[in-house]
C-alpha cells in the first residue's frame, strides 16, 4: 500500500518541478516596467557595460592563449551569450564590417601611427543596438600578450555589439 502512495504522487512531483518559474514575480515585473531613458543614458549605460566585458576580455586573455589568434574561444562564446552581446576582434583583414567599424578602425590606424591617445567609442548603431569600441593599445593586455611585430603596426579593436534592451534593463 506504500508504494501505491508513492507511485501515485510520483507525477505530481515530476510537473511541479516543470512549473517552477525561473525569475522571480519582483523581477519579471520590474524588467516589463516602462521606462523612459534618454539617448545620452542609454550611451552611458552601454559605456559601463561595455567597460564590464572589456575587463572580462583581459582575464580571458590572461588565461587563454587560444583567444590570440582569432579572438574567439569557448570562454569568449560564453562571454558573449552571458552577455547577449556579439563580440569580435577586427583588424584590416576583416571583411564582413560594417561601415561604421572600418571608419574607427581607420581613425585608431591614424591615432596608431600618430601617436595619439586611442580611447574606446560608443555610438547608436541603429535603433536597437549599440555599438561599443575599444582599441587595443601599446599597454593592454591583449597588445602584450598576443600580437607580434606584424600586428602591432596594424589597429586591430574589440567590436561589442549591445542590444539596447539589456542596457536598459541594467538601468
Amino acid at each position: 500500500m506504500r508504494y501505491f502512495w508513492l507511485i501515485l504522487m510520483l507525477p505530481f512531483l515530476a510537473c511541479h518541478e516543470q512549473n517552477k518559474n525561473k525569475i522571480s514575480p519582483a523581477e519579471l515585473v520590474k524588467s516589463r516596467e516602462i521606462k523612459k531613458v534618454t539617448e545620452a543614458e542609454i550611451l552611458q549605460g552601454g559605456t559601463i557595460l561595455g567597460d564590464e566585458i572589456r575587463l572580462l576580455i583581459e582575464k580571458i586573455i590572461e588565461t587563454d592563449s587560444t583567444t590570440c589568434k582569432t579572438g574567439k574561444s569557448l570562454k569568449m562564446d560564453s562571454l558573449a551569450t552571458t552577455y547577449n552581446t556579439e563580440i569580435r576582434l577586427m583588424g584590416k583583414t576583416n571583411k564582413n564590417s560594417e561601415e561604421l567599424e572600418s571608419q574607427l578602425l581607420e581613425a585608431y590606424q591614424y591615432n596608431l601611427e600618430n601617436d595619439l591617445v586611442l580611447t574606446h567609442s560608443i555610438q547608436k548603431l541603429d535603433n536597437k543596438t549599440v555599438l561599443y569600441t575599444y582599441p587595443i593599445g601599446r599597454g593592454s593586455k591583449f597588445y602584450i600578450h598576443c600580437m607580434d611585430s606584424l600586428r602591432r603596426q596594424n589597429a586591430e579593436m574589440w567590436s561589442l555589439k549591445i542590444p539596447i534592451k539589456i542596457i536598459i534593463n541594467r538601468l
